[in-house]
């Protein structure tokens, strides 16, 4: 069997691989792609881009957005509904199938190779880095895996162990928003879920995405709960193209997610936010990252623990803000519904913030420091919490 040698290679083709294979090829770097699945593939996820990822990427994403919507309509279990607006879109709908791929295709143009229906079996670490596959073998200096929310090679590596996980459910329903009683541009919201989580209705130009995220120990409530939900919105009856579940995971700060020459990007370093469980912003962000963090690697400029060390000081405070903020906001929701239902609603500061995060004006860290003594206390008891539980 050929040993095909590379720079890097990359686990992975969703955004955060993509993003890292397409910045390291720009850069003059040999890499390789590797999928296990077929591309272009269905991803299950709710497919809300915030604007501020458009931001992110050097090319235009016009070309697969759904829908853009700049309204949101929450409720607790369908009661309490009202709706806030965003002072322009805040996210931009899309299928992950369509949105990968161009990122993908963009990695290509720069450059990267890609191999796809290919199954990492084994991984070497002595010297470069080894890994093998059904009639498949390649070695690279640098590792990045992005093999999202379970990552089989990133376990291999001993990587991203003890990062704290929540379970979904999603369907794609041919159906349009009007058969909801969906106004233009509006995406739903439904909380009251306990002990926290959220329903979303998200418009695409020929389906609804609509699911449920929930604490781990809730996962076996999530198709009910999603049947209820379509069952409330008047589409019980309504054509479901797609029904899949997917885990998230959390990244809450000192999990080990690089060693010398392998590194973890987006879902697969437990990059999602536990505010609102988004995670395709942190996977670009990371694998622009880890694609810097490559670079000086490849040139002799230190190993890709700097890697992390970037992403504790770039991202990591947005995970921390946002844990905070989700804990402030669902134990209030918990413990007083009806009376937060309603400060919710005639306090503009909370949405306000939410929709400037979204669209890049601002950040889950910087809002955080606007309510200090309360997202103090927050912090403080989340550290408890996790002493407790690591004891």
């Amino acid at each position: 069997m050929k040993m095909n040698t590379f720079d890097t290679i990359v686990v992975g083709a969703g955004p955060a691989g993509s993003t890292t294979a397409r910045e390291l090829a720009t850069a003059g770097a040999r890499v390789l792609v590797v999928d296990r699945a077929k591309w272009p593939r269905y991803k299950a996820c709710g497919g809300g881009v915030p604007l501020r990822t458009e931001r992110m990427l050097p090319f235009p994403i016009d070309s697969v957005v759904e829908d853009s919507v700049s309204r949101m309509e929450l409720s607790a279990r369908g009661r309490m509904a009202f709706t806030k607006l965003s002072h322009g879109p805040f996210a931009r709908m899309v299928m992950r199938d369509r949105f990968d791929a161009l990122l993908l295709e963009q990695a290509q143009q720069a450059g990267a190779e890609l191999r796809t229906e290919t199954v990492i079996r084994n991984l070497d670490m002595n010297g470069n880095v080894h890994v093998r596959g059904d009639g498949f073998e390649a070695e690279a200096e640098t590792l990045i895996c992005a093999d999202g929310a379970h990552s089989p090679v990133g376990r291999m590596a001993e990587l991203g162990v003890g990062l704290a996980e929540c379970a979904a459910w999603e369907v794609e329903v041919k159906s349009h928003p009007k058969q909801a009683s969906v106004g233009e541009a509006t995406a739903l919201i439904d909380l009251g879920y306990n002990p926290w989580g959220y329903a979303w209705l998200f418009p695409k130009a020929e389906l609804l995405s609509i699911g449920i995220v929930l604490a781990r120990e809730e996962a076996g409530r999530l198709k009910p709960l999603v049947d209820s939900y379509l069952k409330r919105l008047g589409l019980e009856g309504a054509e479901v193209e797609i029904a899949r579940g997917h885990k998230i995971r959390f990244r809450r700060g000192g999990e080990l997610i690089a060693s010398e020459r392998i590194a973890l990007a987006g879902d697969a370093a437990g990059l999602a936010d536990e505010f609102t469980a988004e995670g395709i912003s942190y996977a670009i962000h990371s694998g622009q990252l880890a694609a810097r963090a490559t670079l000086e690697a490849l040139s002799g400029e230190g190993d890709l623990r700097q890697y992390q060390d970037s992403l504790e000081a770039e991202i990591q405070p947005e995970l921390d803000a946002a844990r905070a903020i989700a804990y402030m906001f669902y134990g209030m929701l918990k413990h007083a519904q009806r009376p937060w239902m309603l400060a919710s609603k005639f306090t503009p500061f909370l949405w306000d913030s939410l929709f400037a995060v979204q669209r890049g004006e601002s950040s889950y860290a910087r809002e955080a420091k606007r309510g200090r003594a309360l997202t103090a206390t927050a912090i403080a008891m989340l550290r408890r919490q996790d002493r407790q539980q690591t004891a």
